[in-house]
Parts: C-alpha cells; structure tokens; sequence
C-alpha cells in the first residue's frame, strides 16, 4: 500500500483524427509553450507531453530559474504509452525507404520509444527516475504503481505521471490486430503525485483462464463503510472500450479527487488475453486545496 497526495490533472486530446500524421486540433498556443527548437525531431506525442507538462498545470513545488536552463528538481517522470513515438519511428523508416543513404543519422536518437521522456526531463530540469512504460491495456495501472513507488523509496518527492497515446497509421493498425473493435482516440493524460498522506493505492495483478471479453477499463466508486461494515454506495462501473488508456485514466483520476473520507476510486484494466490489473484508491482525509483537474 502507497501513501500519497494527488495534484493537478490534465488532459490533452488533439481530435479525432487517429491514424493521420497530421494532427490539426493540436493547442493553437502548443508552440508558444513549448517553443520550436529541435521541432523537425518530435512527434505530435512528443509536443502533447512537453506541452502538458509545461503548460498543463503548475508543479507543486516550481523551481526557481536563474537563467535559460530550468532549475534541477529529484523529480521522477512515468509516461505510460503503448505506442509513444511511433509516429517519429514509422516516419524515420518511411525516410529511410525514400531517401536511403541521405537520411540523417542525427535524426535516429530523438525517434526512439523513449525520446518523449528525455524531451520532458531535459526540458524540466528532472533528475530523478525516467521511464517509458508500455504495459498494453494495463499501462496507467502500471505506470501509476510505477511513479508511487519511486515516492514510496524517497527517490523522489514529486512524480510526473503522463499517460496515452497519439496514433500514426501503423499504431492503428496493430492495435486492430489485438482488439479490432477498440477505437483509437488521440489524447494524452497528465498528473502530479507527491508525498503526502491524504490518499492510499492499493494495486493487484493476475491472469485469467481464457481470453477477457467486455471493457478494456472500467472505473467506479466504492462509499464508506458503515459500522455493520456493510457498503453505503457502490455505483456501477463506468465501462471504456476505447485503445487509449488517457480517457479512463483522466476519468479514474478526476474521481480520486472528488472522493470524500473513506470512499474508494477503482480501476480495472483488462487485455484481450485475460491479464488484469487494478488500482484502488481510498481516500484518509478531507479533500486538499491544492488537488484540482483542469
């Protein structure tokens, strides 16, 4: 069990134009946040993490900046996605393909899986854990138990939680091959979590039998316990069907903010192949002024 507080959530969803390398309903001030610098290396997915981090919410602890270079924080950044950077990576092949020897080999270090989260540390000024988790269907489960143990292990007071996906074609297509009734919405989900005291996670994880057939992810609210331990509330499950795991993480989190003493957020993930996963957050005190969703 990990203790913690929950700050500001973001969400980011640039439109419905999955599968297209072009994404038209990006922010209009996406480039005054984050700038133009080195932009012919980065991926809608890239700019969505960047531009989030940046501009999606204020930290709960700024730094101080003396000069152009941002002040160095211990804190961690989890982005959880299942495909990333695949966009950046499909389009150095596609060059490669057209162009073959001309091809810049300064473009291959900034298309990897992992170049969104470098983009985000440098740009921040973090130095404390960095990681690219990709757990399919179970990563915001994943990526969460991810971030609150790097707060549990005091590597970390602050931990930057960005969990989604911006689909290219190829994305799209290999995501039919496993859940061929899933759509693919672009969107990206933001959080702040930190030390503290006000929340509790609880996280389990399995397999089943045979294959799982229904929602990817499922979010409820279970109420307090009454004195005969009975349950006072426990609304239905809110059921997502959707690829991306942005949508249910933002709901999933927005709850957790809303929860009064002793009521409970969860969080099931499912994969097609019957592994599962789930988060379940109980909160201990009253809500703190400082959590909000934006």
């Amino acid at each position: 069990m990990f203790e913690f507080t929950l700050g500001p959530v973001a969400l980011c969803a640039p439109g419905p134009a999955a599968g297209q390398d072009e994404h038209e309903g990006l922010p209009p001030d996406l480039h005054e946040v984050i700038g133009t610098a080195g932009d012919k290396f980065r991926d809608a997915f890239t700019r969505i993490c960047l531009y989030l981090v940046l501009g999606g919410g204020e930290a709960p602890s700024e730094p101080e900046r003396t000069d152009e270079a941002p002040a160095r924080t211990d804190d961690t950044i989890v982005i959880g996605t299942e495909y990333g950077n695949t966009a950046a990576l499909a389009g150095l092949q596609r060059a490669a393909a057209e162009k073959g020897r001309l091809l810049s080999a300064q473009y291959f270090p900034n298309a990897t899986s992992s170049s969104a989260s470098a983009f985000v540390n440098i740009r921040t000024g973090a130095t404390g854990r960095s990681m690219t988790i990709n757990a399919g269907t179970l990563t915001p489960v994943v990526a969460l138990w991810q971030a609150l143990s790097t707060l549990h292990q005091e590597r970390s007071d602050v931990g930057r939680l960005l969990i989604g996906d911006v689909y290219a074609p190829e994305a799209v297509a290999d995501a039919a091959l496993d859940a061929p009734d899933a759509t693919c919405r672009d969107g990206v989900t933001h959080a702040f979590v930190r030390k503290g005291a006000d929340l509790t996670a609880e996280f389990a994880f399995g397999a089943a039998d045979g294959p799982h057939e229904g929602a990817l992810r499922t979010v409820r609210r279970i109420g307090a316990t009454d004195t005969d331990g009975a349950t006072a509330t426990d609304t239905s499950p809110v059921a997502f069907e959707e690829r991306n795991s942005a949508f249910a993480t933002r709901a999933f989190l927005d709850l957790v903010h809303s929860l009064a003493p002793a009521e409970r957020a969860v969080l099931e993930c499912h994969a097609p192949d019957g592994r599962h996963a789930t988060v379940t957050v109980t909160r201990q005190q009253a809500n703190s002024t400082s959590g909000r969703s934006l």
